[in-house]
């Protein structure tokens, strides 16, 4: 069924649509919508549908003819805060109702996208995927979604380094990698954060996992023979085990981001060293060789989506220290 005839099915003079938008983000409000249409609506906004089935440019050129197609509408936000206190169930229910109860026109019946309705003492019908069924439900969709994109753009400009703008407070891995770099904002919903150590972790991991690739094969293309990825012993953990020119190097891998404030070499502590040298003697026990030790730690810079190998030789120990440990 088109969804301007869905809408006429009903028969009533004055039947409005309503949609939120921003159930699922990490940050940012909801954002909930009620329209109204004109009657000659079909006429401004013929290609009217669900809000995610168009590209964010032709939405906010769509938002334009909805609002001039409209006979009545109004949003309704609720904050971060409000969510974190009620719920995102509650305060997506309490945001339709607003928006429905902001309205100066009373309508006849009120559409509402999903399974659940707020309690609003009219004639009120559910649908699931009512946003691409109904052209008023659709009309509301869209004009929800713009309205929040266009605060969470506000919020990028006040918040540097969460790239707002970009991900609208989506669970997005950059986004992930802001919360856990500069912290949560104001404008975080702190109920949606609970698992945020178990998210770092697999951040760090697959991060990890990209530097070491790329510095596999910066060593494969300069000459190196990589023994060993990932070498681990009773003390710890070497990522590359590699030789050259009679050398042994056992290198660790730091993945940093550009203009990070921490060097490489910095992270790589006196417990670390001390792991990773015991690491080193177990496997030269197990790999007798006569190559003589390097400890080195290879910086991968990252800058956008561009990497780059930093080699930092002799970066925190020195061949005679490792002799020293070679008795603890």
């Amino acid at each position: 069924m088109e969804l301007f005839d869905f809408d006429r099915n009903f028969k009533q003079n004055l039947v409005c649509g309503v949609d939120e938008a921003g159930r699922g983000p990490l940050a940012g409000p909801v954002v909930a919508c009620a329209v109204i249409l004109k009657e000659d609506a079909k006429n401004i906004i013929p290609d009217v549908n669900d809000s995610k089935k168009f590209s964010e440019k032709k939405r906010k050129e769509l938002y334009e003819r909805v609002v001039n197609a409209a006979k009545e509408y109004k949003t309704f936000v609720v904050s971060a805060k409000k969510i974190d206190e009620i719920n995102i169930l509650n305060a997506t229910m309490l945001a339709m109702k607003e928006a429905v109860l902001g309205l100066k026109l009373k309508p006849d019946i009120v559409l509402i996208d999903g399974n659940k309705a707020p309690d609003l003492n009219l004639n009120t019908r559910c649908f699931v995927k009512g946003d691409q069924k109904s052209a008023s439900i659709a009309a509301a969709s869209i004009i929800a979604k713009v309205e929040r994109d266009k605060i969470m753009e506000d919020l990028d400009l006040k918040y540097d380094g969460y790239f707002f703008k970009k991900n609208k407070g989506y669970g997005t891995k950059q986004h992930y990698e802001s919360i856990i770099k500069y912290g949560i904002t104001p404008e975080h919903r702190k109920t949606f954060l609970k698992n945020l150590k178990e998210k770092k972790l697999k951040i760090q991991n697959i991060s990890g996992k990209i530097g070491e690739k790329i510095c596999y094969s910066w060593l494969i293309n300069n000459g190196f023979l990589v023994l060993c990825r990932n070498y681990k012993s009773p003390y710890g953990e070497i990522d590359l085990i590699a030789t050259k020119d009679d050398l042994i190097y056992f290198v660790e891998v730091k993945l940093r981001q550009k203009n990070s404030f921490v060097s490489p070499c910095e992270a790589v502590d006196l417990k670390k060293r001390k792991k990773i040298i015991k690491t080193a003697i177990s496997f030269n026990l197990k790999h007798p060789n006569n190559f003589q030790p390097k400890f080195v730690v290879m910086e991968v810079l990252r800058d956008k989506e561009e990497f780059f190998v930093n080699f930092i030789d002799d970066a925190f120990i020195m061949a005679d220290e490792y002799e020293l440990f070679k008795d603890c």
